[in-house]
């Protein structure tokens, strides 16, 4: 269930007495809702006896979630009168790869939809663990791959049409994918 999922998602900000008001994720998908059932990530800033309470928020926050499911997320923290930040990514999920197969349940995480990579003039190095630095140059590795190889399909289907201003379009673009992909500290990359 999605409120499972929310103390993961706000635990780093928990350990600093920080929270964010709003859901970390919900369901996107067949409708367009914004807020698309039947499940959500979302219960955390909310009061245990608000949830009790609430029919709909138990539906939304305690339903199982399901291969295959397309859902937002979207944490972040604002700090009224000084600054936001909110990083939002769409997910879908899908079976895990897993060392062993133990249980009847199968494992899920999740993949991402949207291979953009992270502004690296907003990322903060001194905030940042190792664990998190390796995780951002592995997300921006992904980003590379996806999107340079989309970038090489796009400018095969375009061959032929006005051929240089789409050569130039994909090099600039290529460049632009690299320079934002690279890891951010080469020191991480060592040993």
């Amino acid at each position: 269930p999605g409120l499972r999922l929310e103390m993961l998602a706000r635990k780093p900000l928990w350990g600093d007495g920080m929270n964010y008001l709003h859901g970390t994720g919900h369901g996107i998908g067949a409708y367009l809702n914004v807020h698309e059932g039947p499940f959500g990530i979302g219960g955390g800033s909310s009061h245990a006896e608000r949830i009790v309470n609430s029919v709909r928020m138990q539906q939304f926050y305690l339903a199982p979630l399901e291969e295959g499911m397309y859902l937002s997320d979207e944490p972040g923290f604002y700090l009224d009168g000084k600054f936001g930040v909110r990083l939002e990514s769409d997910l879908v999920i899908v079976s895990a790869e897993t060392r062993f197969d133990w249980g009847a349940r199968p494992y899920l995480c999740f993949a991402y939809t949207t291979p953009v990579p992270f502004c690296r003039e907003l990322v903060d190095m001194s905030l940042l663990s190792p664990t998190e630095v390796r995780w951002i140059d592995n997300f921006h590795a992904e980003c590379r791959n996806v999107l340079t190889k989309e970038l090489f399909a796009q400018a095969a289907r375009a061959a032929g049409d006005s051929e240089a201003a789409q050569s130039e379009d994909v090099k600039r673009s290529i460049e632009w994918v690299i320079k934002a992909t690279e890891p951010l500290c080469a020191a991480t990359h060592m040993g």
